[in-house]
């Protein structure tokens, strides 16, 4: 079993919350009770706090009029003055939030550390756990077991008529699978919990999560229920999944560890890989899709654009070492990617050329959007700021209520 790699143990300096490479519960550990009065962060509701809007917050997205962010220690936050003052919601656990996704004005998930998934029916207001780490377990075990009983079958089949070639690839694929067997034991053993990174909706029924070591499951009534999803992934390394987007009708992708580049043209029945020109972690992935380019970026300011859904890739030159994390688009027309080191890009020429704007009094980013007034609302290490488009700190302050 692969090492876990905590990307989110060192905070300050090599910025903790890269929504990648095992994301493991190092962050929010000083939040937690001692170890003599420690209770499971799944059974902990989220403490209130007036510091939850300057804490460390990972993701943002709308719903309708309202923005809702999620972070640290559990912690959900809304604002319906576009990003001026923000409200505490009502949570259930107090492990951290890595992403949010909303189908419409009243309907939401997030997904954190443990595997957890959490859903809201009132605009972000309060939420309910629906999924945790110790049902994902369960289910990649089982998942495990089948997967190497249906290799074994396989492999007796094609040592009577198959060629020497084929023997050898069947083996191959048993071997791996005897390999993720054991890990899926021993995590189940251990009660081991691994992250969830991403989801993606298709409405209020259906949906994915994705996470740490290839996690990918699915629901089709709203999460009541979940299935393993990872079989009908073509990720054999088991690379984390960082990022899933929609890019047109039924048309997905997802991106991840090692250059892990991965689509799918059947709503997200079945991912296939694609070629990538980087080997590092990509963090992120934004769409321009009225234009048809994508792009895809992470470790070492590295981003890769693609035009043609992903049939070839070619690296673009941003002008940064910084790791980029998070993304969106203006009007269709210009992409802005925020990161690591206060990086803030701007791409122009359908993402074919990037301004790069550093600077080190900008706290570390996590994600950007967009409000309806024009001004961009950044949330990382210091929680939530305020930019215009040239990247400039507003001066009105953030409140919490």
């Amino acid at each position: 079993m692969r090492p876990l790699l905590s990307v989110h143990a060192t905070m300050k300096g090599a910025f903790r919350f890269m929504k990648s490479t095992a994301l493991v519960a190092a962050i929010g550990l000083t939040a937690l009770p001692t170890q003599a009065e420690w209770q499971d962060p799944l059974d902990t509701p989220a403490r209130s706090t007036l510091k939850a809007a300057s804490s460390l917050l990972l993701d943002i997205t709308s719903a309708g009029e309202r923005l809702v962010a999620v972070g640290e220690r559990g912690h959900i936050i809304f604002s319906d003055d576009e990003g001026y003052t923000w409200r505490q919601a009502s949570v259930p656990v107090i492990t951290t939030l890595t992403s949010i996704y909303f189908v419409n004005t009243t309907t939401g998930w997030a997904v954190g550390h443990d595997a957890v998934v959490l859903h809201t029916t009132d605009s972000g207001l309060t939420w309910t756990k629906q999924f945790d780490g110790f049902k994902a377990n369960e289910m990649v075990l089982a998942q495990a077991k089948m997967n190497k009983k249906e290799l074994e079958s396989e492999l007796s089949k094609v040592k009577v008529m198959g060629s020497s070639s084929r023997i050898s690839k069947v083996e191959e694929k048993l071997e791996s699978a005897t390999y993720a067997l054991e890990d899926a034991q021993i995590d189940f053993e251990e009660r081991s919990t691994k992250p969830l990174l991403d989801l993606w909706f298709k409405d209020e029924k259906e949906g994915f999560v994705v996470g740490a070591y290839g996690m990918m499951f699915k629901t089709t009534d709203a999460g009541q229920t979940w299935k393993d999803w990872s079989s009908n992934v073509e990720n054999p390394d088991r690379f984390h999944v960082n990022s899933i987007e929609q890019i047109s009708g039924d048309r997905l992708m997802m991106v991840g560890e090692a250059g892990l580049l991965l689509r799918s043209t059947d709503g997200g029945d079945n991912w296939k890989q694609m070629f990538s020109p980087y080997e590092g972690s990509f963090f992120g992935l934004t769409s321009l899709s009225k234009q048809g380019v994508q792009v895809a970026y992470g470790l070492r300011g590295n981003l890769a654009r693609t035009d043609d859904f992903g049939s070839s890739w070619r690296l673009v030159d941003t002008g940064t070492q910084q790791t980029l994390i998070g993304g969106t688009d203006r009007v269709g027309r210009v992409l802005f990617i925020v990161g690591n080191g206060g990086a803030f890009l701007k791409g122009f020429d359908f993402a074919r050329k990037w301004e790069s704007d550093i600077r080190i009094d900008r706290a570390n980013a996590a994600a950007i959007i967009e409000t309806l007034s024009g001004h961009f609302i950044v949330v990382g290490d210091n929680g939530v700021q305020l930019f215009n488009q040239d990247g400039e700190e507003l001066s009105d302050t953030v409140k919490s209520i």
